[in-house]
This record gives C-alpha cells, sequence and structure tokens, in this order.
C-alpha cells in the first residue's frame, strides 16, 4: 500500500468512526454532555478505533458491526487523556493544541468526563447489535483487562511511581506495555474477535497489536524529544521514556525492530491485512519526518 493510498484509506476511516462518535454522542442541554463533547469530538488520529475496524476487515467483519466497539476504544481512550492531564497526574495546559478539560470546565467536572466516557463505553459494547452474545461478552473482557489495573490504568501508576527514579529498559517497557501499548493490543483483537477471528489469526494480531504498541511509544517519545513537545514536560519530571533510557539512535533501533516485528506477526495473514502493515511502517516513518 502506498503512503497515499495509506492516506486515503486512514481519512475515510477517520470520518466513519467521526461520524459514529458524533451520532452516539449528540449534543444536549448539560455541561457534562457539553464537556464530554470538547474532549471526544477533539480530533486526533483515532488510531485505536481504525485499527480495530482494520483488524475487523481481515476476518471479513463488517465495518458496522466492529463500529460500537471501536467507539468504545476511543470513548477509553480520551477519558484516559484527559485524566491524565489533570494536575494531580502530568498536569497539562493543552490538549491537540487547545485547553485542556479541566482548564475550561474545572477539575471535578473533568474526572466525571472522564468517568462518564469511561462508563459508557461498555454501554456501548453491551448495546452493540448484529454480533453473537459470546463474541461480545469476550471483546468487552478483553477491553476490561486492557484498560484496568492489569494494562492502562495499571501502566499510570507505575508511571507516576517511576517519576524521578532512575529505570532500566525493562522498566520502562513494563510501563508502556500496560499505559499504552494494551489498548493497542485491545484494539486490534477486539477487531478480531467480533469478527470471530480463529485463535490461530488471533494470537497473530495480538502479537502484531503488543509490537505496534510498543512502536508507537518509542516513536512518541522520539518526536517528543526532537520537536520540544511533551519532552521537555516529561524531562522535568524526570518521566521513565525511552531516550531517556536508550538514547536517541538506540531509541529509533528498537522502534524500527518493533516495527519488524509487527510485520512478520502478520505476513501470512494475506492482502486483508495490508492497512496494517501501512499503519506500522507509517508509525515508524514518523520518526524521520519529525526530525
Amino acid at each position: 500500500m502506498t503512503d497515499a493510498a495509506l492516506e486515503r484509506w486512514l481519512g475515510a476511516k477517520r470520518r466513519l468512526v467521526e461520524r459514529a462518535l458524533r451520532r452516539e454522542l449528540p449534543a444536549r442541554r448539560s455541561q457534562l454532555r457539553e464537556a464530554m463533547r470538547y474532549s471526544l469530538l477533539a480530533g486526533g488520529k483515532r488510531l485505536r478505533p481504525i485499527l480495530a475496524l482494520a483488524s475487523g476487515e481481515v476476518v471479513g467483519a463488517a465495518p458496522a458491526t466492529v463500529l460500537p466497539f471501536a467507539c468504545a476504544l476511543e470513548y477509553i481512550h480520551t477519558y484516559s487523556l484527559v485524566h491524565d492531564d489533570l494536575p494531580a497526574m502530568d498536569d497539562d495546559d493543552l490538549r491537540r493544541g487547545r485547553p485542556t478539560s479541566h482548564k475550561v470546565y474545572g477539575e471535578g467536572l473533568a474526572i466525571l468526563v472522564g468517568d462518564a466516557l469511561l462508563t459508557d463505553a461498555f454501554g456501548l459494547m453491551a448495546g452493540a447489535r448484529g454480533v453473537p452474545p459470546a463474541r461480545a461478552l469476550a471483546a468487552v473482557a478483553e477491553l476490561a483487562r486492557a484498560a484496568g489495573e492489569a494494562g492502562m490504568v495499571g501502566g499510570q501508576a507505575l508511571d507516576l511511581a517511576s517519576e524521578g527514579v532512575r529505570t532500566s529498559l525493562g522498566q520502562v517497557r513494563a510501563i508502556h506495555a500496560r499505559k499504552t501499548g494494551a489498548l493497542f493490543t485491545a484494539s486490534v483483537r477486539v477487531g478480531a474477535i467480533v469478527g470471530g477471528a480463529r485463535p490461530g489469526v488471533l494470537r497473530r494480531l495480538g502479537a502484531y497489536g503488543e509490537q505496534l504498541g510498543l512502536a508507537f511509544q518509542i516513536v512518541d517519545d522520539l518526536l517528543d524529544a526532537v520537536e520540544g513537545g511533551d519532552g521537555r514536560r516529561d524531562l522535568e519530571l524526570g518521566k521513565a521514556t525511552y531516550p531517556a533510557v536508550l538514547g536517541m539512535e538506540r531509541a529509533r533501533r528498537h522502534a524500527a525492530r518493533a516495527r519488524d516485528a509487527a510485520l512478520a506477526a502478520v505476513q501470512p495473514l494475506g492482502p486483508s491485512a495490508d492497512p496494517l502493515r501501512a499503519i506500522a511502517a507509517w508509525i515508524v516513518a514518523q520518526v524521520g519526518r519529525g526530525s
């Protein structure tokens, strides 16, 4: 898949997700709803729901079948950003070029925004139509594991505990495998589960998601360091990042190895996995473009 073809494909999937998010969370005369929409509809790559749609396509699932689960992924990702930005966490003033939720609506409402998005995500999945109950339940369990103590929330706790502490590469990996990687892996696996993937295919897609999440986090850290971004803030807080532990050049090599491992995982899956292959290459290519 060429860069131009990938951009068209990503654009089409992003528009599909945006329409679904607006349909699932229409405007209402409520400050809480306004604040939820402020964060959820603020744009972004929509990479996690797109990965769910892409893995669903690999196993023959219609996008409409996967969409409620894809939207749930974006709800959970957005909730995590709203809470991460709070003064008690990363204390960020801007998100995607706009004031963060707590800067606009106050800390109390920002906490409730995250609570509502997380809770409503499971409502979306429970209300999905056309999915066999066993598959829906498996997808819900998958996402619950990835979002909770064993995954994203647990990784965030490890990240907080690591601030200002000298960390090893193994510790950095452990933090980000849960904080970032778990939701990437779940994104790929959930789409495949909804589509009825065979166990062998599901294992391959899960391995792809793990390596993609690793590559994404390394690239994110590198871009922050190169472009100024959150890298300066991470340095002030003594955050555990790949460039801080490995240096820039070794971190680039680790990102390339993760990309290659992701590609190897889906190599036998045929042309239907081409978008997944292209996404892995595109993510790592961002380092060169960012520098």
